[in-house]
């Protein structure tokens, strides 16, 4: 069996699963150079097979330039040449690829669904864009994976055509590919002395910062010892920072976090929160959870399929600071606790979100697929 995989977004999830598959057969991997170059390349570093690594240029056009339709014509050539088994979208193509895809329509093709409704929070344009795209992949696609049940029944409601039985659900997998930088360049650092409360990722307002900070004024009501580390790039921060009052023990790092740098924060960190107002699923649970910490979080999306309430993190429900204060000093003030749960959270990560686990079960779509 011999795999296509393209990626036009979601590396880090992709170079984990294809290096998963990568045990049990040949799998060719296409990128984009447009995306890539806005997220942090290093990441393909820590793939194991480089030499099935392809990149898709964009030249000196945008993306969605009509002069592009050539290259991605002399692409699904290429791709018809090498004869796949099956070929495997990452969240959905281009307009371009998804208008010459009939020149590779003998493949079959598997399509991950990472966020079957848009985040709130979108540009507009990009919002109908992105839309669009992915009922136009959607639509050519044989099978689908998306990662809770809750998604899967979100999926079948907005893309009615499709079968059940055409509805795979596999869990994000664990992202315990980031401590190649953490074993290799942060292993000799000190632990923070402050019981860190980590906010991490690119900050949009279905993330509900606000209410996090929010909370921080009434856990400094009866704690000192701790600090809140949003990092994360926004846009327009000043829409949270009129509600950081004086005093408060919060620390902003807006800004891109680069690959090599993320294994610090984690780390460093007590405990992940995540105060999402809306989501799908996420991959900042996994992340924590294979860096051994527990994580609070909100009753939104497949999130509560991944948070075993009291066990690998608490979970709240969204919109209430005052939940999200009670639900930190609980966690931060009982060191026992915080030991128990970080334990947890990394036996749940290690047991149900492994890459082989996915990468098997990923194996057994691909063959499935194949034989009828």
């Amino acid at each position: 069996m011999k795999i296509c995989m393209m990626a036009f977004g979601v590396f880090d999830y992709s170079v984990a699963l294809i290096n998963a598959l990568s045990e049990y057969c040949p799998i060719d991997f296409y990128y984009s150079k447009y995306h890539i170059q806005k997220r942090d390349s290093s990441i393909l570093d820590l793939l194991r097979h480089k030499h099935n690594v392809n990149l898709i240029g964009y030249g000196r056009y945008r993306i969605r330039d009509i002069r592009n339709i050539p290259l991605y014509y002399r692409l699904c050539k290429d791709i018809k040449k090498r004869r796949y088994d099956v070929v495997h979208f990452q969240e959905y193509g281009t307009p371009w690829i998804a208008l010459v895809w009939r020149i590779c329509r003998q493949y079959p093709l598997v399509m991950t669904v990472h966020d079957p409704y848009q985040h709130p929070g979108l540009p507009f344009t990009q919002n109908i864009y992105q839309g669009v795209m992915q009922k136009i992949c959607i639509g050519k696609a044989d099978k689908i994976i998306v990662h809770g049940v809750i998604l899967k029944k979100q999926f079948l409601e907005r893309y009615s055509e499709k079968k059940n039985e055409d509805v795979i659900v596999l869990p994000h997998g664990d992202f315990s590919i980031m401590k190649y930088w953490h074993e290799d360049k942060n292993s000799n650092m000190e632990p923070n002395s402050e019981k860190n409360i980590l906010f991490f990722g690119t900050i949009r307002p279905n993330k509900g910062l606000e209410y996090l900070i929010k909370a921080e004024s009434l856990v400094r009501k009866t704690m000192s010892d701790y600090r809140i580390v949003i990092a994360g790039k926004c846009n327009d921060f000043s829409r949270y920072k009129k509600y950081i009052k004086k005093g408060a023990r919060i620390s902003v790092v807006n800004e891109y976090i680069p690959n090599e740098d993320v294994p610090k924060y984690f780390k460093d960190a007590s405990v992940v929160i995540l105060p999402y107002i809306s989501a799908t699923q996420t991959g900042i649970i996994p992340l924590a959870y294979s860096f051994g910490k527990p994580v609070i979080a909100t009753n939104v999306g497949a999130i509560p399929e991944v948070v075993e309430d009291g066990k690998t993190g608490l979970l709240i429900e969204p919109r209430d600071e005052k939940a999200l204060a009670n639900a930190i000093v609980k966690l931060i003030s009982d060191d026992d606790l915080l030991k128990e749960m970080g334990k947890n959270a990394l036996q749940y990560c290690e047991e149900n979100l492994s890459w082989d686990s996915i990468a098997k079960k990923t194996m057994k779509i691909y063959s499935d697929l194949i034989k009828n």
